[in-house]
């Protein structure tokens, strides 16, 4: 049985990555994260065969705000695994697949005018 370092948490917040596929062109999705830890995520992805486990990303998480306060979350992780796990079954209604990611580094904070820029960059993806 898998011993986890880290308790996971849901966290209903959009998900923003950017990577490298398979081919070496470059990809970007916004997605929806499931959980998140001290160490790693877990997210959804309608495009999975883009993702190569061992490759790295960036990761920015938009999270809920205000008017007055706009804030995500930045870092880089590395693709662990690509598929549902613990044997759940692809939601054939939505079509989305599961990753599961590692963090390499402590998260940035990002307010205001650099948030900002993620979330134009969200908007630019959908």
């Amino acid at each position: 049985m898998e011993q986890r370092k880290f308790q996971r948490f849901p966290l209903n917040c959009r998900l923003i990555v950017q990577g490298t596929n398979q081919h070496g062109q470059r990809f970007s999705e916004t997605t929806k994260l499931i959980n998140i830890s001290g160490g790693g995520a877990l997210f959804y992805s309608g495009r999975p065969d883009q993702y190569v486990a061992g490759k790295t990303l960036e990761a920015n998480i938009l999270l809920p705000g205000t008017p007055d306060l706009q804030a995500a979350m930045r870092t880089t992780a590395r693709i662990m695994e690509v598929g549902n796990r613990h044997g759940e079954p692809k939601n054939e209604r939505t079509n989305l697949s599961q990753v599961a990611i590692h963090f390499l580094e402590p998260f940035q904070i990002l307010r205001d005018e650099e948030a900002e820029k993620i979330r134009k960059r969200q908007l630019e993806i959908s």
